[in-house]
């Protein structure tokens, strides 16, 4: 994090609004209703604090993320997710263990209504979070998927709302209303920054696609120029941040996903994608061609060899894991850097080694030694075999490999295993950085 003092009044002030519902909890019940009811409504009331603050959590506000960086921000937005579903599963069990009358309020066919939205709440969110775990494997398109997680995302709150606006016992003062009507309002404003105020805001960042270059593995690099002839320095970037690219008719359009940039920073003409085929719009991308409009929000991330100055860089990608890196060679290339880098690539196959024409334009540019490694290569492959483990980093880095700075990008399994690798071999964790900016 770039400042602790700002993060720690980030921290401060999510505490606070997430714990001021707690207040609520704390009123004189009525004899024979003591801490054990006082205990559930708790639980209850910080559960929807947490949920409704899910929303500004996803809202990417821009010095929120400068602070902790995108990744760390819906990292933290997921693992909130297991502490929600504690707090408002164990609001109704503390309920039935202290008095086992009310497991009749399970009956939803004869529960009264706020039984019900209850019910209905905590179902929700148990479907929020099976269908963000096992989405790939339900074949929920990203963009599917994007509407549906706010669809529940807003039922699950409306929905608990109103079943404590029902049972009125918790807001029958007017402070209590207050409150309420604050938080009810401050989601909504949310809700209207995310789809009204920021796609209005996407709309300066339009860009006309202007090439469409094939990669091996079928993947291609999109480039993109601002319209209307203005130059690029509106969307400065640091080298291996990323952007979500909206390619709907308009910047309110559902359908946008985010891509690393693989470009270089000095470019200020325009800025590239390489984005590799799978499902969805990625599958699609190929259709783009030049003159077609798309709208960019961004850039975003902290994954750059700017922010952990070094004597040298190593970069390590699988797969499409290189684009970030390419931006940072690119970038490093044209500002004539001449610090030493190494480049491991991991692959399968040889027609997926995505990038490898612009590493070896890069080599003759900069002090750059790339390795290319294959699992599964072919008959006719002449290079080197296997993953990118303990034995080849160790081969081929130098022996002041401790002094230098690591980035890594690729599937989580193939970024552990070689954080794993380097610590082995005597690199220490303050110079690792990996880019886990995953969605899902």
């Amino acid at each position: 994090m770039r400042s602790p003092v700002r993060a720690a009044a980030w921290l401060v002030l999510y505490v606070v609004l997430a714990a001021a519902p707690l207040a609520f909890s704390l009123k004189q019940l009525d004899p024979g209703r003591g801490v054990w009811v006082n205990l559930s409504v708790g639980l209850g009331f910080l559960g929807l604090s947490m949920m409704g603050l899910q929303f500004v959590l996803a809202a990417r506000f821009v010095r929120a993320t400068q602070t902790f960086g995108i990744d760390v921000i819906l990292q933290v937005h997921r693992q909130i997710t297991g502490l929600i579903t504690f707090c408002l599963l164990a609001h109704p069990v503390v309920l039935f263990v202290w008095d086992s009358r009310y497991l009749a309020l399970l009956n939803v066919l004869e529960a009264p209504l706020r039984a019900k939205l209850a019910v209905t709440s905590v179902a929700l969110l148990l479907v929020l979070i099976a269908t963000s775990i096992w989405r790939r494997h339900l074949r929920l398109g990203y963009q599917a998927w994007q509407v549906l997680h706010a669809a529940l995302a807003v039922l699950i709150v409306v929905t608990g709302l109103t079943h404590v606006l029902l049972i009125g016992y918790y807001v029958a003062e007017p402070w209590e209303r207050v409150v309420w009507i604050a938080y009810a309002g401050a989601f909504i404003a949310i809700g209207m920054w995310v789809r009204t105020l920021r796609p209005l805001l996407r709309w300066r960042n339009r860009w006309r696609v202007t090439e469409v270059r094939e990669q091996p593995g079928h993947g291609h690099t999109v480039r993109l120029e601002p319209l209307e002839g203005s130059r690029r320095r509106s969307f400065a970037f640091e080298p291996g941040q990323f952007a979500w690219i909206h390619a709907g008719r308009s910047p309110f359009a559902m359908e946008y996903h985010p891509f690393s940039i693989s470009s270089s920073a000095e470019d200020l003409d325009g800025v590239e994608f390489t984005i590799k085929p799978e499902r969805g719009f990625t599958s699609r991308v190929h259709d783009l061609v030049p003159g077609d409009v798309v709208y960019l929000d961004g850039p975003w991330g902290h994954f750059t060899m700017q922010r952990h100055e070094g004597p040298g860089f190593v970069f390590v990608a699988g797969g499409i894991g290189i684009t970030p890196l390419l931006s940072m060679l690119s970038t490093m290339a044209d500002r004539e850097d001449s610090r030493p880098c190494w480049v491991f690539v991991g692959n399968r196959h040889e027609e997926q080694m995505v990038g490898s024409g612009e590493l070896e334009a890069l080599s003759g540019r900069m002090n750059l030694t790339v390795v290319h490694t294959l699992s599964s290569p072919g008959a006719g492959w002449t290079g080197r075999r296997g993953r990118v483990d303990v034995a080849l980093l160790d081969e081929v880095l130098p022996k002041s490999r401790a002094r230098l700075q690591y980035f890594m990008c690729g599937s989580p399994q193939m970024m552990d295993a070689t954080e794993a690798a380097l610590r082995s071999i005597g690199v220490p964790d303050a110079n690792l950085h990996s880019e886990r900016f995953g969605m899902v």
